[in-house]
């Protein structure tokens, strides 16, 4: 019922609702059966939302499988729209406050959900565009809408001194944001292994060292058959000669930054002083290089600067909208079944009809899987309370907020080098709350936002977070948030109606 129901909703929307940044690839905006986007809900679809009881919100991709399990709220909230599944966080949360509201969050991309936030743009009353579309409003009721999700958090240019986008518009109304760190997973590289695709495999995980990846990643490395693929893999051809599609994200990604920021990483990443047996064939060798060599992601854009199109090794790099459209891209679209890309790996989880592998990564001196959850986990462990910056932004600069320690940031360096034995690609997400919203006062909106941060942090949820392919923040992060929400000693609240 819910690959059923995810066909038909997708179908409704215009054939070129998807776009590419360039080269004219784009993956399929069709009406795949692939992604769990649509339970069989019983009476979780919400019907002629007319009230202002339901909450809306929307935003980043990567941590929204926990968030709804993929049932996107899709088109008006005078529309039939699907509430999120058992199982998921704002599911959890509704049953736990118990008073007949529902949270409905729509996936946007990072990028998309912090200009709604800020009130750059104004679309909360848009339609909600269905699963691997391009991102076109919220279906909420107004503007704004009640929060947003970002897995990159806010720059200094953005917020909150004055002359930022969200001084100027909504600082007065709404006061300080309340921003704060939600949960990490592991960025995949998924591919088919299910009949098709890469069967030199057989039933073994596909294996990339970090030369390997950077350079597939790079553009550098563009058949599968390549010597250097090959051996990570003990020798035997993953398959063919076919040629490498790989999936990037088209939308305002944070998933993008994520993945970028690890590739350009000189320690860890594609940008280290490669030793043997990376520094000679198969792999570096006659001028081939896995350098990052392209422009940092903007932090305003949160665009993809990699390769685009068809590269000179053989490889086409095709542009695709949000983590569910890259696992569709990747499923049935360009090089299928020879394609790959970086996704968030709950979603690749997730995926069936096909279902996809994820590739493990080498990590010291042993290929490391990102569904093993104590070494995703193990890559996160260092983003404890004390590594939280309070008031500062994304780009290293104090916001220049009044209330400093209602915006918890923790920046990439604490995770972009994990530990031996840890999984190495991970990144973990933010909420975006208003911390006084005048116009909602009184309202059951506060009882429920601040139930669902209640809930968030609890442990009912975070123990549940390894079954999605996610990974609770450490304990004393968590107590952080809930300190920040409620205020104590002489520091007061962040969130209060």
């Amino acid at each position: 019922m819910r690959k059923i129901l995810f066909a038909l909703t997708v179908a409704v929307l215009p054939a070129l609702a998807l776009s590419a940044c360039s080269g004219g690839n784009t993956a399929p905006a069709s009406g795949m059966s692939a992604l769990p986007n649509l339970a069989q809900h019983g009476g979780r679809v919400h019907r002629d939302d007319n009230g202002a009881s339901d909450i809306h919100a929307g935003g980043a991709t990567f941590p929204a499988y926990g968030y709804n399990l993929g049932d996107q709220p899709v088109g008006l909230f005078t529309d039939s729209q699907p509430t999120p599944g058992p199982g998921s966080l704002l599911y959890g949360a509704a049953q736990k406050i118990a008073d007949g509201h529902a949270f409905l969050y729509c996936l946007t991309g990072s990028g998309y959900g912090r200009k709604e936030f800020e009130g750059v743009q104004t679309v909360g009353a848009d339609a909600c565009a269905a699963l691997n579309a391009s991102p076109t409003g919220f279906g909420g009721r107004g503007d704004p809408i009640d929060f947003v999700g970002s897995d990159v958090a806010m720059p200094s240019t953005e917020c909150c001194a004055g002359g930022t986008t969200y001084a100027t518009t909504y600082a007065s109304t709404y006061g300080q944001p309340f921003e704060f760190p939600t949960y990490g997973g592991p960025i995949v590289f998924p591919y088919i292994n299910n009949g098709s695709g890469l069967t030199g495999l057989g039933s073994n995980q596909l294996k990339l060292t970090t030369w390997t990846y950077c350079a597939i990643a790079n553009g550098t490395i563009g058949f599968w058959d390549d010597a250097a693929i090959t051996k990570d893999n003990g020798g035997t051809p993953v398959a063919g000669h076919q040629p490498i599609s790989f999936y990037y994200r088209t939308d305002g990604s944070g998933t993008t930054y994520l993945f970028e920021n690890k590739l350009n990483d000189s320690t860890s990443g594609c940008n280290q002083t490669w030793k043997a047996p990376f520094n000679k064939a198969p792999y570096q060798k006659n001028g081939r290089s896995a350098a990052w060599t392209f422009p940092p992601v903007n932090l305003n854009a949160l665009a993809w600067t990699g390769p685009t199109g068809s590269q000179p090794s053989g490889s086409t790099f095709v542009g695709a909208s949000g983590n569910p459209g890259i696992i569709s891209g990747i499923q049935s679209g360009t090089g299928s079944p020879y394609a790959t890309g970086y996704a968030e790996g709950a979603w690749a989880n997730a995926a069936t009809s096909p279902s996809l592998g994820q590739a493990a990564l080498l990590s010291g001196q042993k290929f490391i899987s990102p569904t093993n959850a104590n070494a995703v986990a193990a890559s996160l462990a260092k983003a404890t309370s004390s590594k939280i910056q309070f008031g500062m932004g994304s780009d290293g600069i104090s916001l220049g907020s009044s209330t400093p320690n209602c915006q918890l940031y923790i920046p990439p360096t604490v995770f972009v080098d994990p530990p031996t034995g840890a999984y190495p690609i991970v990144g973990l997400s933010y909420f975006m709350f208003y911390g006084q919203d005048q116009k909602r006062a009184g309202s059951n909106h506060f009882k429920d936002l601040k139930g669902l941060i209640q809930y968030l942090d609890s442990s009912a949820w975070n123990s549940s977070l390894s079954n999605l392919e996610y990974t609770p923040l450490p304990s004393s992060t968590r107590t952080a948030i809930q300190k920040s929400m409620t205020g104590h000693s002489t520091t007061p609240a962040c969130f209060k109606a």
